[in-house]
Formats: structure tokens, sequence, C-alpha cells
């Protein structure tokens, strides 16, 4: 390993970097250093550093972090840099920063990157894993750094074959791992809509739930929706169906029932409409962007016992 790459170089760059930022300082309440845990990012090479610089930057304004950022290519070789995240809360004069360090390695040499961790991962706090593309799906390429972490955070969305991506979870899963899908987490908003319906008596005596979703082959979240149905309906027929040309993803739900048949659509990204027996009832959600939903997640650092028992 080379020696620009050792630990000890690593953290002397950040007490460095905490030095200039406090030194370079224009505000009269300084800098305060925030760290709640330490989030490891395994992106591809390809991704869009800037973008994941965004994402990062708001997510640690709720969920402040060392962040290790894996940026992954294909040839051998190492290197690393540190950076920061900073703002301002609104109507304070200190200035808040998070930390974090950029390590370029070849997929091949995790091993070595698993053992350069260790003393980067912040002691007596949280580790989370965001993989954050389909790499993780390829095989086990990162099984040198999971017993680093008390969370891995995916997104089988990314995958080509989302039963395929699904099995790779649940292999997780069943190794005992903290295991989370982003696929899952965009159904959040849908799932408290049905738990409304049934609670207000709206979908009630329900025999059959029809999911319809679009493209060619279900995606993750419908996958995902039916499994839940079929536990919030043990006595009703769920079916996944695949519906009407159109983008992949979960498209509409159809309730058979005592009180109406109730179908529910998503006209749009940001609204559910709920129609029964004539009447349409519209439900406003909130665009489900990458920062929402990985901050939902990073709320959530144990089992998610809900999710466990759709995987099972």
């Amino acid at each position: 390993m080379p020696a620009t790459l050792e630990p000890e170089k690593i953290l002397k760059d950040l007490r460095n970097l905490w030095h200039d930022l406090g030194r370079d300082a224009e505000v009269s309440g300084g800098v305060l250093r925030a760290c709640g845990m330490t989030l490891v990012v395994a992106a591809e090479k390809d991704s869009n550093t800037e973008e994941l610089r965004h994402t990062l930057g708001v997510l640690m304004h709720d969920h402040p972090a060392r962040a290790i950022v894996l940026s992954m290519n294909e040839k051998p070789g190492l290197d690393a840099n540190v950076f920061s995240q900073c703002w301002m809360p609104f109507g304070k004069h200190q200035q808040i920063c998070a930390e974090g360090i950029e390590i370029t390695t070849g997929s091949m040499e995790l091993a070595h990157v698993a053992q350069l961790l260790l003393p980067l991962i912040v002691s007596d706090l949280p580790a989370v894993l965001w993989c954050r593309g389909p790499r993780v799906f390829s095989g086990d390429p990162f099984a040198p750094l999971l017993p680093l972490v008390q969370k891995i955070i995916v997104d089988s969305a990314t995958a080509a074959d989302p039963q395929a991506a699904i099995a790779t979870i649940r292999v997780l899963h069943r190794e005992g791992r903290h295991v989370a899908d982003l696929a899952w987490t965009k159904l959040t908003g849908l799932r408290e809509l049905m738990a409304s319906l049934f609670d207000e008596g709206t979908a009630v005596g329900v025999t059959s739930a029809k999911i319809f979703y679009g493209g060619d082959v279900a995606s993750p979240s419908s996958i995902y929706f039916a499994a839940w149905m079929e536990r919030a309906l043990p006595g009703a027929q769920v079916s996944l169906n695949r519906g009407e040309e159109g983008p992949r993803g979960l498209r509409s739900i159809v309730l058979l029932g005592d009180a109406c048949e109730v179908t529910i659509t998503r006209p749009d990204r940001t609204t559910l409409e709920v129609h029964c027996g004539g009447r349409i009832r519209r439900s406003t959600t909130v665009l489900l962007s990458e920062e929402i939903l990985m901050s939902e997640e990073l709320s959530i650092l144990g089992a998610d016992p809900v999710f466990d028992k759709v995987l099972a």
C-alpha cells in the first residue's frame, strides 16, 4: 500500500483541513466540527462527483458524518484527498462543517481499502455503507467492507435484474446484516396512504388486490409492495400484473372489497389519486429525491422490522 495512503497521513490531512478552516473562517462565530457517524459511500468512478458532493452536503445538515467516498474504477492504484462540507444555520453566526475523505481505488483492491478504513472510521459512532449504483449486485464485491459497518444501504432500482438484486439483498439479510433498499423506502408514502384507507373503512373486506406495473419487468418497488400487501391482507388474493405501456415502475392498485372498488393511481410524480364509488381523493406526496430517501434511512440505524418481514 503506498505510503501516501497510510491512515496516519490521511488523519493528519484532516487535522490540517480543520486548522485551515478555523484560520480562514470569515464569520465571528468560527467553525463547529460536526460528526454523528461514519458514512462510507461506494461509488462508481464515472458517477457525477459534483452531484454526489451536493447529496452529501444536504445529508450532513441532519446527519453530520465523516464521509468516506470510495471512487472505484477498473485500474489498479490508490489515491486519497480530504474535503469539507460546510453550512451556516439560518440566523446563526457559527459555521458548521463535516469532513470527508475521497479514496480512488481499483475494484480489486477493496481488501486493502478495508484495512485502511479501520482507523479512519470514527470510533464509538455508527458506521453505514451506502452502495451507490448497481455494482453491489454483481457478485460479492464489497464483502471486505461489510464487517466494518452496522448498516448497508443499496438501491435495487439501479440493477438490470430486479429479482436477482432482491435475491442478493435477501442473502445479506440472512447473514444477519441490517440492510436497507431505497426501492423500499420509496413506498413509505404509498404504504401510509393504504394504512389510512384501511383505518377509515374505505378498503373494507378486500378479497382481491391487483397491482399493475409499467415496463417489461416488475420494478423492485412493485415486487416489494405486492409482498407487503400479501402480509397486510392475508385473506385476499394479491397479484402482480404488467399494466399498460409506460415507464417502468408501480403504476396503479385495484382493490375489490365490500365498500367499493378502490383504484389508486399516480398521475404524476407527486400526486396519488384514490377512486372509490365515483369519488376522487387526491393526496400530495413529497418528490422523493435521493437525499430524502437517504435521510430517511440514516434515521433508522437498526433493523426495519416491516422490511425484514417483506424480505422473508
